[in-house]
């Protein structure tokens, strides 16, 4: 569920293919953390989206493309802890604001975020050794690089389109 390509309310559907799949299978050899292994689609827009089964229940956070049918989510169990502490944080900086605490939205009385935001105009992909490896594959010249981002999307008639 997401947004991919500004296209809101978008869902995709697919079948988990392995529930504790490590993160050293996938090249990523300074981490410890097993995905859920799914063949939905997974891209710029509903990665960070839930990955919900057909009960409803969210059981991972979309995380990750290798390839086409090969998608990974961060299970719900392993991310509960982590939001339960950014709530924590949250509400600190509520109960004790300062210069630079995070804006909070001003609603206007329709209900609408009015608070001002950048706009740029381009999306990123963070660069993973799969994708790395996938580049370097399809682009013989693509830089020796092992980590980054990748500027996947510039919206025409954007501030980095000109």
């Amino acid at each position: 569920m997401g947004s991919p390509l500004s296209l809101h309310k978008t869902a995709t559907i697919g079948i988990v293919s392995s529930y504790l799949r490590g993160s050293k299978e996938l090249g990523m050899s300074n981490s410890n953390m097993e995905y859920i292994q799914t063949d939905a689609t997974i891209g710029l827009g509903n990665s960070g989206g839930p990955l919900v089964n057909l009960d409803g229940k969210a059981i991972g956070i979309n995380t990750l493309k290798l390839t086409e049918g090969i998608s990974f989510a961060i299970p719900a169990d392993y991310a509960l802890p982590l939001l339960e502490k950014a709530d924590i944080l949250i509400s600190k900086v509520a109960l004790f604001p300062s210069a630079d605490a995070v804006q909070k939205p001003n609603y206007l009385p329709n209900g609408k975020d009015s608070t001002k935001r950048r706009y740029v105009g381009f999306t990123m992909l963070p660069l993973t050794v799969p994708i790395i490896m996938e580049l370097k594959d399809k682009y013989h010249e693509f830089p020796e690089v092992s980590e980054g981002v990748l500027i996947h999307k510039v919206v025409v008639s954007s501030p980095a389109y000109s």
